[in-house]
């Protein structure tokens, strides 16, 4: 079993001088590809949960059916899911997915993403891949990994990054997010799959809306983000511990990035109050879901 170096308090001292930071960039490549070949190889399997779907290449794929709904209704069963990453499924798991039925996916990742790690479930023959990129600069992953890297972090950093990221999903990617809501009103195209990299910000403030949408409770709706954090704790865990091991940066540094918190939710929400009013008001005005087709999600996804 391989330990994380923080948890075993190992230290690794260079005298200075010119060479010794030449030795410490090399040992920080050494360290990095060290820390890809854990998370490569080291991967502990998620917990199980009634609402998780069993493959074991998607952490944090989960069924949203089962959530109460305003007059005594529930989110039907089998017609949306949210995702992780799909693009390493095994065969058997993409027979799963073929099994669940569903008809769409609605792919978040940014074409850079998507380049990097395909879907492979294009064999799926009824299947449409629908992609809606939604790209934070601030959170790119090679302008992160270089701020780690070098030490350019400080407290706080990554948390108000995250704050900003989340008022930036929900203010300025309606045009993303209003076909999400548009197709989940036409049954034709459902059960249908959301999903991004890792099934938690992006597609957590998608999901979040469309309950809203459906007149789930905010605190439901907080329940059902949070629970990311469940499926992904080991790894969080593991990965903080060791990009703070090779770098400068404060492991909370780093769990800020990896983990949810409800105040980055807050601020989606909060920042759609602030700029329209009321959820009505930014349903209407920003995602142009009119009162017809609000009623047609609801008739389509409640029971």
């Amino acid at each position: 079993m391989l330990h994380a170096p923080c948890l075993l308090k190992s230290e690794i001292i260079i005298p200075g001088g010119r060479q010794s930071n030449t030795l410490r960039a090399w040992l920080r490549t050494v360290l990095v590809a060290i820390v890809l070949l854990a998370g490569a190889t080291c991967a502990t399997p998620p917990p199980e949960h009634p609402s998780r779907v069993d493959v074991s290449a998607a952490r944090n794929f989960r069924d949203l059916g089962g959530y109460a709904a305003v007059e005594g209704l529930h989110v039907k069963k089998g017609l949306l899911y949210r995702s992780d990453h799909i693009g390493d499924l095994s065969e058997q798991e993409v027979e799963v997915i073929a099994g669940l039925g569903v008809k769409t996916v609605y792919d978040l990742r940014s074409e850079k993403e998507r380049e990097r790690d395909p879907e492979n479930i294009s064999e799926v023959g009824s299947l449409v891949l629908v992609s809606l990129p939604i790209y934070y600069e601030p959170l790119d992953p090679e302008m992160i990994k270089r701020r780690i890297l070098r030490g350019e972090v400080q407290e706080g950093d990554f948390h108000q990054l995250m704050v900003d990221s989340y008022r930036a999903y929900a203010l300025d990617y309606c045009a993303r997010l209003s076909p999400v809501l548009r197709g989940l009103a036409d049954s034709k195209d459902l059960p249908a799959l959301i999903h991004c990299t890792h099934g938690k910000d992006r597609t957590g403030v998608a999901i979040a809306i469309t309950l809203r949408a459906l007149g789930i409770p905010q605190e439901t709706v907080v329940e059902d983000y949070m629970l990311s954090n469940e499926f992904w704790e080991t790894e969080v865990d593991r990965f903080s511990c060791l990009a703070s091991w090779v770098s400068r940066t404060p492991r909370e540094e780093v769990r800020a990035l990896l983990e949810v918190r409800p105040e980055y939710l807050d601020a989606a929400f909060a920042a759609i109050d602030e700029k329209y009013g009321s959820f009505d008001n930014y349903l209407n005005r920003c995602l142009y879901i009119d009162d017809a087709t609000l009623e047609r999600l609801r008739t389509t996804l409640l029971n």
